[in-house]
């Protein structure tokens, strides 16, 4: 599964030099065989690999989600550790990853280009058909519209639709960080780290949303 932005034009869609080495040298497919590919906007395919690159075969246009979760995350102090929570939660269908300043946090957001790689990486093993925009700078809080915000003190974390969540730092969020009528949300019993508050989020709100279109 190949994520190759469109616009598509002609019979052969041109691949990245690594995609065309993971293809032959890692998972040693031969030319003939089936491949599957997206723009990353929701548009697919199934074609056959070729030397050139992908043949087009059948397409379609997937629905865009009924509802969309935005993570509003105080990046964790650590690559490896801000990686995971950007593969995983574009295995979950996240659609954003925001990144915000708090006054315990003591990471900072990856580099664009490394944060990009992370994300294509994990939607063609997901085989998602649209990709997970991931922020290249700060959010301020008070910049991320309405939000509910992950607290164990809050509520029964419960998405109704579409939704931003902001996940605090390791530290917590500091007195008077957050204002007085944000929503605070618990994502379950447990002090979570970042990255596995991230994914408890992403998973829940996939699970409940579908739930609840398919009542």
């Amino acid at each position: 599964h190949l994520l190759v932005p469109g616009p598509w034009e002609g019979r052969i869609i041109e691949v990245s030099p690594g995609q065309h080495h993971h293809i032959e040298k890692v998972l040693r497919r031969e030319p003939g065989s089936g491949v599957s590919y997206t723009d990353g906007a929701g548009r697919r395919g199934e074609g056959t690999w070729t030397i050139a690159g992908v043949e087009r075969g059948d397409e379609v246009s997937v629905p865009e989600p009924s509802a969309s979760l935005t993570l509003a995350v105080a990046p964790p102090d650590s690559k490896e550790r801000i990686r995971w929570l950007v593969e995983k939660c574009t295995e979950l269908g996240v659609a954003r990853i925001r990144w915000i300043r708090t006054r315990n946090g003591h990471g900072r957001p990856p580099r664009p280009d490394k944060a990009h790689a992370w994300m294509q990486s994990a939607l063609e093993q997901s085989r998602r058909s649209r990709v997970t925009l991931v922020d290249s700078g700060w959010t301020p809080l008070d910049e991320l519209g309405d939000y509910v915000a992950a607290d164990q003190a809050g509520t029964t974390f419960r998405p109704t639709g579409s939704m931003t969540l902001a996940i605090g730092p390791e530290g917590g969020w500091a007195p008077s960080e957050l204002p007085s009528t944000t929503e605070l949300v618990s994502l379950g019993p447990g002090v979570l780290r970042i990255e596995t508050a991230a994914v408890s989020a992403a998973a829940q709100f996939g699970a409940l949303t579908d739930a609840s279109t398919n009542q």
